[in-house]
């Protein structure tokens, strides 16, 4: 079984894949799964863009505001956390949740 790529059972901000650049790396070497660097490197980084673009488990690293906790782990053109997409601010979601 596969892990969801968002939603709250998504892997967490905090995440490697939480970068679209990691993400966009990872898709190209082993996607579409048994097929290898088949898609574009354009391709891969149009599905790592729209995968980071949805909503995720918050940063375990929390700061108290999405502005503190992306200025700390997330200042980097390749993460979306902290950005408006879509009209919403990703990782606006308040602290994370315990398990």
């Amino acid at each position: 079984m596969f892990p969801p790529l968002w939603g709250p059972k998504s892997f967490n901000w905090g995440a490697g894949m939480g970068s679209y650049k990691n993400a966009a790396k990872f898709i190209y070497a082993n996607m579409p799964y048994g097929q290898s660097y088949s898609l574009t490197p354009q391709e891969a980084w149009d599905v790592a863009y729209f995968m980071d673009a949805q909503e995720r488990p918050q940063d375990p690293r929390w700061q108290g505001t999405v502005a503190a906790t992306r200025a700390k782990y997330h200042d980097s053109k390749f993460s979306l956390y902290g950005q408006k997409v879509n009209g919403k601010v990703l990782g606006d979601i308040g602290a994370p949740k315990a398990r």
